[in-house]
C-alpha cells in the first residue's frame, strides 16, 4: 500500500520514507530528508515548484496541458500553391493525381531502356576487346616480363592492415 508524503504530495512506496509523530499524536510521512527538513522549517508547500501541491494548484502537467503540447501546426507547403522550380502548379497536380498503375508502367519503360542501352554497350565493349586483343599479341612478342621473365609479384604484407610494423 503506497502512502502521500505529507509535504510534498510524493507517492511513498513500503520499506521508503520516514514517520515523524507529533507530541500531539498526529502522524506526518516524508519520502526523504529533504521533504522532512523543508516541513520542520514550516515552509509552504504551495510554493515549492517541485512539489505535488505546488503543482496542481497551478494546473501543471494535467491531461489538457499535454493535448496542448501535442497538437501541432499544420504546414502548409509552398510548392503547392505556386509549383516548383521546372514545374507549374498544374503539371503537379497531374502527376499527383495520375494512378499507380501509369507510373510503374512508365518506370518499367524507362528501366527496358536503360537495361538494353547499357547491353549494347557492354555487346560493343566485347568486341573492341576481341579486335585489341587480335592484334595485340603480336606486337608484344618480342617483349620480356620482369627479370626471369616471369610475372611481377608483390611482396607478402608484413603486417595486418592498419598497425605500423614493430620496427
Amino acid at each position: 500500500k503506497t502512502e502521500a508524503c505529507a509535504f510534498s504530495g510524493f507517492r511513498i512506496y513500503p520499506g521508503h520514507g520516514v514517520l515523524y509523530i507529533r507530541v500531539d499524536g498526529k502522524n506526518f510521512r516524508f519520502i526523504n530528508g529533504k521533504n522532512e527538513a523543508s516541513f520542520h522549517m514550516k515552509r509552504n508547500p504551495r510554493k515549492l515548484n517541485w512539489t505535488v501541491f505546488y503543482r496542481r494548484l497551478r494546473k501543471k502537467g494535467t491531461q489538457e496541458d499535454q493535448l496542448k503540447k501535442a497538437k501541432k501546426r499544420v504546414i502548409v507547403s509552398t510548392a503547392a500553391t505556386r509549383g516548383i522550380q521546372g514545374l507549374s502548379i498544374e503539371e503537379l497536380k497531374a502527376k499527383k493525381d495520375e494512378n499507380p498503375e501509369k507510373r510503374k508502367a512508365l518506370k518499367e519503360a524507362s528501366l527496358r531502356e536503360v537495361k538494353e542501352k547499357k547491353r549494347k554497350d557492354a555487346e560493343e565493349k566485347k568486341k573492341k576487346a576481341a579486335t585489341a586483343a587480335k592484334t595485340a599479341p603480336a606486337a608484344k612478342s618480342g617483349e620480356k616480363l620482369g627479370k626471369a621473365g616471369g610475372a611481377n609479384i608483390k611482396p607478402a604484407r608484413i603486417s595486418a592492415p592498419g598497425k605500423q610494423s614493430a620496427r
